[in-house]
């Protein structure tokens, strides 16, 4: 990320800190719908996979909170440009064992870091100087590094009509995501079905397959029992 993008960045966030404090117009969620994108992000994920989360742009660690809600007892890690975040999260979250926070950019992480999944909320959402898209390839190639089994991301969607859009912002092609996607690994979830105007992608590590039966490894078993059951019912009585 450029120098000037991440000081106009902490600027915004900073000024929000200033006039709302420790609520989630700060973090830029007006309407209060994060709560949906967390739900949202658990689709399509089974819990085995996600042993430990980085959260990429943390906020106030609510991710965790949610997760922890739901009984989830993996390692978390938060990290966030902005260091009145961290340390509020700090605050909330600090008697965690299996949680810490740090200040800075995916640079910022210790050279042997590794996750099961990576996870950006709403960090792509506004325009850069950078340019968006590469932005987008910078960040998600990061992720991919720090993790071994899952990188996930949301991001407004070019679908939102004109009048919606405000010039700030910036809105992903879903078919442009797409071919990022499909350049990581065969094994994707673009999911356009929890807001209407937002999508999320989640990219997998794992996209082994076996010519016999073509499909992702998660999903093996349930062929492999269709394939049972219709060979149990083929066989004549004793």
């Amino acid at each position: 990320m450029l120098d000037r993008d991440r000081k106009a960045i902490q600027e915004r966030y900073r000024k929000r800190w200033h006039e709302f404090g420790l609520k989630s117009r700060t973090l830029g969620w007006n309407k209060d719908c994060q709560w949906v994108r967390f739900e949202a992000l658990l689709d399509g994920i089974r819990p085995t996979e996600i042993r430990s989360i980085l959260d990429v742009g943390c906020g106030f660690g609510d991710l965790l909170g949610f997760l922890r809600d739901r009984g989830w007892s993996g390692r978390y890690t938060g990290i966030d440009l902005m260091a009145e975040f961290t340390e509020a999260a700090r605050a909330l979250y600090g008697g965690d064992p299996e949680a810490r926070f740090i200040c800075g950019d995916l640079q910022a992480l210790p050279p042997d870091f590794s996750s099961d999944a990576a996870v950006a909320i709403g960090i792509f959402n506004h325009r850069v100087e950078q340019g968006n898209l590469a932005f987008v390839r910078e960040t998600i190639d990061a992720m991919w590094q720090a993790t071994s089994a899952l990188v996930v991301c949301d991001f407004l969607s070019a679908s939102a009509e004109a009048h919606r859009r405000e010039d700030h912002l910036y809105y992903a092609d879903v078919a442009e995501i797409q071919r990022l996607a499909s350049g990581y690994s065969r094994r994707y979830m673009v999911h356009h079905a929890y807001m209407p105007f937002e999508f999320q992608l989640k990219i997998w590590h794992d996209d082994a397959f076996e010519v016999s039966a073509p499909v992702f490894a998660p999903y093996r078993h349930l062929a492999s029992a269709q394939t049972k059951r219709r060979e149990d019912a083929g066989k004549a009585p004793e």
